[in-house]
């Protein structure tokens, strides 16, 4: 097989673009969903404090300055390169994490899950830029869509299946095996190419003068307002669920099935349905629905948690929910962004939006495990949901309008033969 069979896939529909969206963001939110989902658990498991499982949010500094090295993604190589560069990379840290265990080798094992962060954050600015150019504004619900489907693959393998390897088999062999789930997608890569037509260059233009071209993108910075305020009210009461859980008394293999088999396929599947929802009634009033229902099930949480003990059923069927409920929000939030982008700078553009969210997810993170060890998993989740609640008051005046898609996926016309 050739790069021939994916350029004519994609020239007779975009079908194969969205596999290949899905097969990426896949094999890159593996070291997210592990470090963010799955550590959290298993240092909880072994006596951690909240606050101190809060603080490994700086691993995810990354993708907060991800922007300073995205204008190189614009003006270098191709997306190709960058991705198929970076999945080598990230390959190589799992296998070399297979030597520090963190129960006893927490220090350096941060050390390569930072340098793993940082190829992960660098091919996200590379596959989102290719995910905004081979696509067309009529067609971004259905690879927003396909690209966090295939992040809930990811999140199944590294937040909930990697748990469960885990518990069963040790550290090295967990290790090898998230090795093993990247190398096997870099597969479609080096198989692709000519998705997206080539970018014209500027010879003369460099970080400053796209960053600061960035600044100028109204409908960006406008929207920069809502995704700040909203991302942080999600980003708190999504950040303690795993230790949440484990303070519930679940053990590690039934939060990593739940989690897997339960949280990610059915965030697989609400992915799907937000689509749906985004094609049907528009990107903006997609939005504000997700939102609503994140707000809904995190006060339900609150309360449960404020006026009642929560059995482990009912916990774990709410936070299941909630990981539904999240997938919906990124979906159409991720279709916007898009819209958001300058096709000749989308790599400056989306990391700037995708650094603000690292940005928050890191203080965020760090903030719920100082309120969660505090005050309590109620208060927690009740300051999530009114975070939320005032991000869906201004949205009126910060969430910029979005044209309502209605056709049916496509990319021919966005294939080249470079």
């Amino acid at each position: 097989m050739s790069t021939t069979f994916i350029q004519t896939s994609a020239r007779g529909g975009g079908w194969a673009v969205l596999g290949l969206l899905a097969g990426l963001y896949a094999a890159q939110s593996v070291t997210g969903s592990m470090v963010q989902s799955a550590l959290p658990v298993v240092l909880r498991d072994a006596g951690m404090p909240l606050d101190q499982i809060g603080f490994l949010a700086v691993l995810f500094l990354p993708w907060a300055l991800k922007f300073v090295w995205a204008p190189l993604v614009d003006s270098h190589f191709t997306e190709r390169s960058w991705i198929l560069v970076c999945q080598a990379g990230i390959t190589a840290c799992f296998l070399l994490a297979m030597a520090f265990p963190p129960d006893t080798h927490l220090l350096p094992l941060a050390g390569v899950l930072l340098v793993m962060a940082t190829l992960a954050a660098t091919q996200d600015v590379a596959t989102d830029s290719l995910a905004v150019r081979a696509t067309s504004e009529d067609t971004r619900g259905a690879a927003s869509g396909a690209s966090t489907a295939g992040a809930y693959v990811g999140f199944l393998l590294g937040g909930g299946i990697w748990l469960i390897v885990y518990s069963r088999f040790g550290w090295a062999v967990s290790m090898a095996a998230m090795a093993g789930f990247v190398a096997l997608l870099s597969i479609p890569v080096l198989l692709s190419s000519g998705l997206a037509a080539p970018r014209q260059r500027f010879a003369k233009t460099g970080r400053r003068m796209l960053l600061r071209a960035t600044l100028s993108n109204r409908p960006l910075m406008t929207g920069l307002v809502f995704l700040a305020i909203y991302q942080i009210g999600l980003r708190m009461g999504s950040a303690m669920t795993g230790p949440y859980l484990v303070d519930k008394g679940l053990s590690l293999e039934m939060i990593g099935s739940l989690r897997g088999a339960g949280g990610a396929v059915l965030g697989f599947i609400a992915s799907g349905i937000a689509a749906l929802v985004v094609q049907r009634i528009g990107i903006r009033k997609a939005i504000l629905f997700a939102a609503s229902l994140n707000a809904l099930l995190l006060l339900a949480l609150a309360s449960l948690e404020f006026w009642s003990s929560v059995s482990q059923a009912v916990a774990a069927g709410l936070m299941v929910a909630q990981v539904a409920a999240v997938a919906m929000s990124f979906v159409s939030l991720y279709a916007a962004m898009m819209n958001w982008c300058d096709p000749q700078r989308t790599a400056t553009d989306f990391a700037v939006l995708q650094s603000l969210d690292a940005i928050i997810a890191i203080a965020a993170s760090s903030v719920a495990g100082l309120l969660g060890q505090a005050f309590g998993y109620g208060s927690l989740f009740g300051a999530s949901a009114v975070v939320i609640l005032a991000a869906i008051l201004i949205a009126p005046k910060f969430l910029p309008g979005s044209g309502r898609p209605s056709s049916p996926f496509t990319s021919a016309e966005k294939v080249s033969q470079s």
